[in-house]
């Protein structure tokens, strides 16, 4: 049943025009914000990549959780969320070089 109200949650939420200002879609963005780890893991499993930036970009989850997702992705060898997953890592918390010239 959870699987069934979590896809709902992400059709409303991710729908054409989502209408911002309903009961609906606030239902669902809150459920969805409570829900990041296994919305993000059900949208791995699915290689949905572009809900994925979708919920990356309301900035719900952290870099523990982005190493969580990353573990999942690899377990599960959905490649193309890895790959995306692992860009997202290196844009948000990558290291940046240092000039360590004399």
């Amino acid at each position: 049943m959870q699987d069934r109200k979590l896809e709902q949650a992400l059709d409303i939420y991710f729908g054409r025009e989502p209408d911002r200002e309903t009961k609906e879609f606030q239902d669902a963005q809150k459920y969805l914000k409570l829900r990041i780890r296994p919305a993000m893991e059900f949208l791995i499993e699915k290689e949905d990549t572009e809900g994925m930036e979708q919920l990356e970009n309301c900035g719900w989850f952290s870099a523990k959780e982005l190493e969580s997702f990353i573990r999942c992705a690899r377990e599960k060898a959905k490649l193309r969320s890895l790959v995306w997953l692992l860009h997202l890592k290196d844009r948000k918390y990558g290291y940046q070089k240092k000039d360590f010239s004399l």
